[in-house]
């Protein structure tokens, strides 16, 4: 009757987060029975979720070695490797859990999740879909599903997933804000905008969701709108860096240039590189004929641009997808004053 109530307690100090109370509970109910597996497993659970993962591991391989068929020891031990960011062993501790149990949602969906981890992109979905075929209707996993097809840039199928797990719950935020940000990729500005502005219904301290919508805000040409959504969030978070750039957009496209170049100005004391700064600050002074001062923000806009890519092609990464400043410049209507200056003319024969 005493070890039921130190287990009651002790339960519900890890539901309140409170795990060093935990783990003295579930030492005092060790102490009578040693060999509990199942008493050692959250033992070990509760040194993870304290970073504590070499005890919580040794915890763990003392259940496996009194039984080597104990799922949830192996379960706990991969996702703790995991967390470790040792992904090559955590696989293998997922694959002795499915084993095990092989029709195990949970450790199916993690062992996705070290897929992903590892780059293994097509192993994850087809994880995931393995997964949905026990459980149809979870809607985590069909969005799980679609973030992996999403990373590889295949907005069409993601949305397709994400679409799918609305139709299972209509109002689910994470899957709202999943399908928001695919339709913002494909430039579906106004669908996205409804997905976001749903969100925030919802849940309106959802501050990425809101950033989100303000972005969509932005691209729809409302920047009032967008405005009063990053100056909401600068009010719960001021030093929110992209929301901060974003105000500063809004702000342009409202034609304050001077408040505008107050926001980048911000960031680029920070953080002098910040290159998305640099091209939107760029953008304000043109429309003010500061062609001179535009020029030598341009400039060093296109030096941080080369030394990146050089840094890249050093280091053998693969090309980031993004369309180089130079050519958004000759695209960019803003930029139209600069035509015919001189210094531009230079500039753009150097570059």
């Amino acid at each position: 009757m005493i070890l039921n109530s130190l287990l009651k307690q002790a339960i519900q100090d890890f539901n309140k987060k409170k795990f060093e109370k935990s783990i003295e509970l579930f030492e005092k109910i060790l102490e009578k029975e040693p060999n509990n597996s199942e008493i050692i497993t959250n033992k070990a659970t509760c040194l993870a979720e304290l970073g504590r993962y070499e005890e919580s591991i040794e915890q763990l391989e003392k259940v496996l070695n009194h039984n080597t068929n104990d799922f949830d020891g192996w379960y706990n031990k991969a996702t703790t490797l995991y967390d470790m960011g040792k992904y090559e062993d955590a696989l293998d501790g997922f694959n002795r859990a499915l084993k095990i149990n092989s029709d195990d949602t949970n450790a199916l969906c993690n062992k996705a999740n070290v897929f992903v981890a590892l780059g293994r992109h097509d192993d994850a979905i087809s994880t995931y879909k393995h997964a949905l075929k026990i459980n149809p209707g979870d809607i985590e996993i069909l969005n799980n599903i679609g973030i992996v097809y999403a990373g590889e840039k295949q907005h069409y199928t993601a949305i397709e997933y994400f679409e799918s797990a609305l139709n299972i719950k209509k109002n689910d935020i994470d899957s709202l804000c999943n399908l928001g940000n695919s339709l913002l990729e494909i430039e579906k500005f106004r669908l996205s905008y409804e997905c976001f502005k749903q969100a925030v219904k919802h849940d309106p301290n959802d501050f990425d969701a809101l950033f989100r919508l303000g972005i969509a805000c932005n691209n729809l040409k409302k920047p009032e709108e967008a405005l009063m959504h990053f100056t909401t969030i600068l009010r719960n978070e001021k030093d929110n860096t992209d929301a901060i750039i974003n105000k500063g957009y809004s702000l342009h496209l409202l034609r304050k240039y001077k408040q505008a170049i107050l926001c980048f100005d911000k960031i680029l004391k920070e953080n002098p590189e910040e290159m998305n700064s640099l091209y939107l600050k760029a953008k304000s002074t043109v429309k003010q004929q500061k062609y001179k001062q535009t020029c030598m923000l341009i400039s060093k806009l296109l030096q941080l641009e080369r030394k990146n890519d050089h840094s890249n092609h050093e280091h053998e990464h693969e090309g980031n997808g993004h369309e180089h400043f130079l050519n958004k410049i000759k695209k960019d209507s803003d930029f139209i004053g600069l035509k015919n200056d001189i210094n531009f003319k230079i500039l753009i024969h150097n570059s």
